[in-house]
């Protein structure tokens, strides 16, 4: 009996140990998140919540992907025919492309492919890329390097379905202009597929000083993927709301600066915030030699708590907290985005706010 007594009491000790933090009265859970407040400040403003989500409880869980069929096989060329009618540039989301980045013009482009044939194929694996003119291969540089996620995707693309390829394209882009058209090499010998450019856009041609005469331009092809939805959102009267940044010019490095949202409502009527909408808080400090960049992004959910809605020619300010990296020297300059989204609703350019914070 002894020598089971001792282990007993071993098990009794670590059961009381593992229960003594919720043993104390009154005592708070320490994996407990903090409550959200459901208090206005006392001046009037939304208290801040450290309510982190991401892209899925914005927006959903995406859609799952098409099973191929049984027996599909990889798409030949002569099954598909494929066209780009557009490109779009980094930033019309409302940040405007900073430096060199906005002399290049770099686009972004997705190719429509489409299965004109009678039976399903499959696409998957590296998409080598190039752009002719009138046969002929245009002079840059062509990338297609993917990542494992990438080459692994099996895209299954039924009878007249569609697949899409996104392509970057960024300058200088110098070559005389004519009527592009793109060589698309297919995956397992699947052979060449020329698909039409019917967009006129083109990257910039910086030229003078300061611009690097070796710097050649650039297409990159990424992986196929299933189709982009074309289908438009619908419009939210929260759309309406303007954007307003407010906050100190300095801050210590490692500290917890406290800024100032303020939305505006230009309208004759109430806007409620239902469903409550999220921002999206970046920051960034370009790098060097001796200093690391600073690029950060994250999804938050507004605190729609204390305020359900902004009164007719109302405003509504949000207290926002945002965090400088320790590693960041005296000197430098952090610069804080806090951009407005609105989910499932189509959402115009602007509403978007910047601080700019010289870290002391």
């Amino acid at each position: 009996m002894r020598r089971l007594l001792v282990p007993l009491l071993i098990v009794l000790a670590a059961a009381v140990a593992c229960a003594e933090p919720n043993a104390r009265p009154g005592q708070p859970d320490p994996t407990e998140a903090e409550p959200v407040p459901t208090e206005l400040l006392a001046d009037g403003s939304v208290p801040w919540a450290d309510l982190k989500i991401t892209d899925e409880d914005l927006n959903g869980r995406p859609a799952e992907p098409r099973r191929p069929a049984r027996g599909s096989e990889p798409c030949r060329a002569e099954q598909l025919t494929g066209r780009l009618t557009s490109w779009t540039r980094p930033g019309t989301g409302g940040e405007k492309p900073r430096g060199f980045d906005a002399a290049i013009g770099k686009l972004i482009g997705e190719v429509d492919v489409r299965n004109a044939s009678k039976k399903e194929c499959t696409l998957q694996g590296e998409v080598p890329t190039r752009m002719l003119v009138g046969g002929r291969e245009v002079p840059m540089l062509y990338t297609h390097g993917i990542n494992e996620e990438g080459r692994s995707r099996v895209v299954a693309v039924p009878a007249g379905g569609h697949a899409s390829l996104r392509l970057d394209w960024s300058g200088p882009f110098c070559q005389p202009l004519g009527l592009f058209e793109l060589a698309i090499e297919l995956p397992h010998d699947g052979g060449t597929l020329r698909a039409p450019v019917t967009a006129d856009e083109r990257p910039g041609c910086p030229q003078g000083e300061g611009v690097n005469p070796r710097a050649r331009a650039t297409l990159s092809a990424s992986g196929f993927t299933e189709p982009v939805a074309m289908s438009k959102p619908p419009s939210s009267p929260l759309d309406q709301l303007t954007v307003a940044v407010q906050g100190p010019p300095t801050a210590a490095a490692g500290s917890r600066v406290s800024f100032r949202v303020t939305l505006g409502n230009p309208t004759d009527g109430p806007l409620a915030l239902d469903p409550c909408p999220a921002y999206l808080m970046e920051r960034f400090s370009l790098g060097d030699a001796t200093n690391d960049a600073v690029n950060s992004a994250q999804l938050y959910r507004l605190n729609c708590r204390p305020l359900t809605q902004i009164p007719a020619g109302g405003t509504a300010v949000f207290e926002m907290v945002a965090e400088v990296p320790a590693s960041m020297r005296a000197g430098r300059e952090l610069t804080v985005t806090w951009k407005f989204y609105l989910p499932h609703y189509v959402q115009r350019s602007g509403q978007f706010g910047v601080l700019t914070l010289t870290v002391g």
